[in-house]
C-alpha cells in the first residue's frame, strides 16, 4: 500500500454540520455589500481583477517561489494569487452560518443598518466619500475605500472594519483550496497516530414523552476537566452520578477535524465569542471534554506565588499538603512527569519551535522550563489535537475520568442544556435540574426534570455563572471577577522549511518574565498551535498607504511563507477583570456575553513577552519577526541578501536594524481595540472561592454560599488568574471538592446509623 493509499485509510470520519435557520439574517442587497467589502481582505489578484500590472504580479509570483513545496510551479503561485473567494459557495456559506448561528441577533441589526446606509446616496458618501453604493464600485476603488476605514473620524466604521477583516480572514483561510496546496499542508497528519476512544452510551429521549424525571445522586452540569475528575471521585466513592453535557460527544475516529468543522462542534459560539469592545477573542472548548478535548496537553501545577496569593485571603488550603495531593493524584492518573523527574521530562520530544524556544532562552541567560504533557508517559507527535485527538492519547476527560467513571456506574447525557437548578421550597437546599434535551440532529427536544441529592456546577467558567443566574442565585460575585490570561503572538520566518502544525504543541515554557510587578502578574512566552487554521487568522492585512492594491499582495506572501514559520505567544497573568453575563437581549436565555479590557499594565506586560520572544527568534537567526501588529512591519534580517553569508560587519547592522525594529515596536505599545485583538484560551473565576459571602461565590469546599447540596467545580472557582494552563489547577481543585463532598456524606451516613445499645 502507498504512503497516499495509507493516509486515506487514516482519514477522519465525517462530522456533519447540522443546518443553519431558514431564515436570512440581511436583505440580499445588503449580503451583497457585505460580501463586496470581505473581499476587499481576500480578492483575487490579476491584473484584470485589482487592476495591478503583471510586473507587480511577477514580482510576487518570484517571491511567493523559495515557498512553495517541492514540485510546485509559477502556476501554482499565479493560482494562488488569483483565488477567487468571493465564488466559492463554502466561503459564502461559512460566513451566513456564522451571522445566523453565532453573532448576537441584536449586533447583527446593528450591522444590518449600516450595511442599508451604504445603500444609500447621503450615507454612502458620508462612510465612503462616494455617493455611488460601495458594492457597485469596482475592486480597486472598494479596496481603496475600505482601507481608509482604520483611520476613519467614526467608531462604528472603525468597528466594521475590525469585525469584517477578522471574518474575511477566519472564512478565506478555512474554505481556501489553494492555501493547503501553496503550504503543503496535509489534511491527514502526516505522523497520525489512530486509537479507539472509549465507547460511551448515551442517554436517547427520542421515543420518551415530552417530559421525562430521573433520579440518582449527583447530577454533573459539564464535561470539562472538573466535572471528569469530580465524576470519577464519586462514582469511585459509590455515589450514582448523571453528566450532563449541553454539547455532543465525538468519538476519536472523527479526529481531528478540519478548522471550520471543529469551529463548531468542539468550540463555544462556533470559536467566536469575542468581547463587548471587541478587544479580546475567547476560545473555550464546548463539546463532550469541554477543554480538556481541545487543549494543547500542557500540565503545569500553579506556582507557590500564586497559591500564596490564593491562601492569603483566607484559603490556608491552598498551601496545604493535602491540596499538593490533589494535585499530584490527578497528575499521576494522567501520567504527568513531575517537574523534579528529568529523566521523565526527557522523554518528551520537541518540534522545532519547541526546540528553537529553549535553545533560545538559554542563549540569553533566560530562565525556562519543560511542559509536561498529560499523555499517560507516551509519545505525542500531534500537532493537530487542538481539534480533536486522534490517538486519544491526551488523558482528558473524555479519555481518562469519564471512563473510569463509567465503569463505576456513571451515566451520560449529551445535548442537556441546563435551563434551571431546582430548590426546595425555602431554596436552602438544592434538588436537581430541569433540563431540555435536544437530538444530536436538533430535531426532538425533552424537558428533563432530574432529581439529586447533590448538584454540581463544572460547565466551565463562561456557563457555570449563567446556570446559577437563570436559577435565581442572588450573589454580586457570580459572574465577575472574570480572568482570562490575555495573549499576544510573535511570529518568525527561517530558511528553511518548519512544518510548524507538527510535533506536539506545547512543550516549553519560558518564565523569566512572570513576575513583572511582584506580585507574579507578568507573561510566559510559549509555542502556539500552529495549523494554518489557528495561525493564519491572526496574520494581518496591513495597509499599505502609498498604494493600498497592493496590500492584498503583501498578505498573501505572509500567508505563503507560514510553512517556514514559527509562532509563539506572549500569556500574562492578568491584573484586571471582567465579568460574564446573559445576554438580555436573548429571549432563549441560552447566549452568553463578556465584558473584558485588558488593562494597561496587562498590555505592557504582554508587549515585554512579545519582544522577549522577539529576540528569542532574533538570536536563533530568524530572517523575519512579526508582532502581528497591523501599523508595524515584518522585521526583516539586513543580511538575508548578502551573496556568500554575513561577515561580522553584515551582523552587526542586523543587530542595530532588530534593536531600531523593537523600539519601534515598543514606542508603538499593543493598543486595543482598534489596532490589536488580543487573544485567550483560559478562563478563570466568575465563581470565586472565598471565606465569605460577601467576596465570593462559593466557600473554601466549593459549595455555593447559601445553599446545602449545591457545589461548583470548575476554574470559574479560581481566586483569580492561574498565571499557567488551567487544566491541572482545575483538576487539583475538583479533586480537593469532590473529596470533601465525599468526607461529607460519609459524616452523613454516620449521622443516620441508630446508635448501638
Amino acid at each position: 500500500m502507498s504512503q497516499i493509499e495509507n493516509l486515506s485509510s487514516l482519514a477522519s470520519l465525517p462530522s456533519p454540520l447540522t443546518e443553519a435557520p431558514e431564515e436570512e439574517v440581511f436583505t440580499k442587497v445588503q449580503w451583497d455589500i457585505l460580501y463586496s467589502i470581505l473581499e476587499v481582505f481576500a480578492p483575487s489578484i490579476t491584473t484584470e481583477s485589482l487592476s495591478v500590472s503583471s510586473t507587480d504580479i511577477n514580482n510576487a509570483i518570484s517571491r511567493l517561489g523559495r515557498y512553495l513545496p517541492d514540485g510546485a510551479s509559477d502556476d501554482d503561485a499565479r493560482a494562488f494569487l488569483s483565488e477567487d473567494i468571493i465564488s466559492n459557495s463554502a466561503f459564502k456559506e461559512t460566513v451566513s452560518r456564522k451571522f445566523k448561528l453565532y453573532v448576537p441577533p441584536a449586533d447583527a441589526q446593528g450591522l444590518a443598518f449600516i450595511l442599508s446606509t451604504l445603500n444609500t446616496t447621503v450615507g454612502s458618501y458620508l462612510l465612503t466619500g462616494s455617493s455611488s453604493p460601495i458594492h457597485t464600485q469596482d475592486l480597486a476603488t472598494r479596496t481603496r475605500i475600505v482601507l481608509s476605514w482604520p483611520n476613519s473620524r467614526l467608531a462604528p466604521l472603525r468597528a466594521v472594519y475590525r469585525a469584517f477583516s477578522s471574518l474575511a480572514r477566519f472564512s478565506y483561510v478555512v474554505n481556501s483550496p489553494s492555501i493547503p496546496r501553496i503550504l503543503d499542508f496535509p489534511a491527514i497528519p502526516r505522523h497520525i497516530e489512530r486509537s479507539d476512544s472509549y465507547a460511551f452510551t448515551f442517554h436517547d429521549f427520542s421515543s420518551a414523552s415530552s417530559a421525562t424525571t430521573l433520579t440518582t445522586d449527583v447530577v454533573i452540569i459539564g464535561s470539562g476537566c472538573g466535572a471528569g475528575v469530580t465524576a470519577s471521585q464519586l462514582s469511585r466513592a459509590g455515589l450514582k452520578c448523571l453528566i450532563l453535557e449541553k454539547s455532543y460527544h465525538f468519538a476519536s475516529t472523527h479526529f481531528p477535524m478540519d478548522m471550520g468543522t471543529a469551529a463548531e462542534h468542539l468550540m463555544e459560539n462556533g470559536g467566536t465569542v469575542v468581547s463587548d469592545d471587541g478587544s479580546t477573542l475567547v476560545l473555550a472548548g464546548s463539546t463532550f471534554g469541554g477543554g480538556g478535548t481541545v487543549n494543547w496537553s500542557a500540565s503545569l501545577q500553579p506556582q507557590h506565588g500564586v497559591r500564596k496569593d490564593w491562601a492569603s485571603n483566607n484559603l490556608p488550603h491552598f498551601l496545604s499538603s493535602e491540596y499538593q495531593d490533589c494535585l499530584d493524584t490527578v497528575c499521576e492518573r494522567m501520567g504527568v512527569a513531575r517537574s523534579n523527574d528529568p529523566s521523565a521530562l526527557n522523554n518528551i520530544e520537541h518540534n522545532f519551535a519547541n526546540q528553537t524556544l529553549l535553545e533560545g532562552a538559554r542563549r540569553l541567560g533566560m530562565a525556562v522550563e519543560i511542559v509536561p504533557q498529560n499523555t499517560a508517559s507516551k509519545r505525542h507527535h500531534c500537532g493537530y489535537c487542538t481539534y480533536g485527538c486522534a490517538s486519544a492519547t491526551k488523558q482528558g476527560p473524555a479519555n481518562c475520568w469519564f471512563p473510569d467513571a463509567a465503569s463505576h456506574g456513571a451515566e451520560f447525557v449529551e445535548g442537556a442544556f441546563v435551563d434551571e437548578i431546582t430548590f426546595s421550597p425555602d431554596r436552602t437546599r438544592a434538588t436537581g435540574v430541569r433540563a431540555t434535551w435536544t437530538s444530536r440532529d436538533r430535531k426532538i427536544t425533552r424537558t428533563l426534570n432530574i432529581s439529586a441529592s447533590r448538584v454540581i456546577v463544572a460547565a466551565g467558567t463562561l456557563h457555570s455563572p449563567a446556570v446559577l443566574q437563570r436559577s435565581g442565585i442572588k450573589n454580586s460575585h457570580i459572574g465577575s471577577n472574570l480572568h482570562l490570561h490575555p495573549s499576544t503572538q510573535v511570529w518568525a520566518t527561517w530558511p528553511q522549511r518548519t512544518n510548524p502544525w507538527e510535533g506536539a504543541i506545547l512543550t516549553v515554557a519560558v518564565t523569566e518574565l512572570d513576575n513583572l510587578d511582584g506580585a507574579h502578574h507578568g507573561a510566559k512566552i510559549e509555542v502556539i498551535c500552529s495549523t494554518p487554521g489557528y495561525g493564519l487568522p491572526g496574520v494581518p492585512f496591513r495597509v499599505s498607504k502609498a498604494d493600498p492594491t497592493s496590500s492584498a499582495i503583501e498578505y498573501k506572501l505572509a500567508i505563503a511563507k507560514h510553512g517556514f514559520s514559527t509562532g509563539f505567544i506572549s500569556i500574562a497573568r492578568d491584573t484586571g477583570t471582567g465579568k460574564v453575563y446573559i445576554d438580555p437581549k436573548d429571549p432563549t436565555r441560552k447566549r452568553v456575553r463578556i465584558s473584558y479590557t485588558p488593562s494597561e499594565r496587562d498590555r505592557k506586560h504582554l508587549l515585554e513577552g512579545q519582544l522577549a520572544g522577539a529576540r528569542i527568534a532574533f538570536v536563533m537567526g530568524a530572517l523575519e519577526i512579526d508582532t502581528v501588529h497591523p501599523l508595524l512591519d515584518r522585521w526583516i534580517r539586513p543580511s538575508t541578501s548578502v551573496p556568500g553569508g554575513a561577515d561580522n560587519e553584515d551582523v552587526d547592522d542586523d543587530e542595530a536594524s532588530f534593536t531600531a525594529w523593537r523600539d519601534a515596536a515598543r514606542a508603538l505599545g499593543i493598543s486595543t481595540p482598534d489596532s490589536c485583538m488580543i487573544g485567550s484560551a483560559h478562563q478563570m473565576g466568575t465563581c470565586r472561592m472565598s471565606s465569605s459571602s460577601k467576596t465570593g461565590a462559593v466557600d473554601s469546599k466549593g459549595k455555593v454560599w447559601g445553599v446545602e447540596g449545591l457545589y461548583v467545580a470548575d476554574a470559574s472557582v479560581f481566586p483569580s488568574a492561574s498565571g499557567v494552563n488551567p487544566m491541572v489547577s482545575t483538576m487539583g481543585i475538583a479533586e480537593w471538592i469532590s473529596r470533601h463532598i465525599v468526607k461529607d456524606l460519609k459524616g452523613e451516613q454516620r449521622k443516620e446509623r441508630p446508635s448501638k445499645l
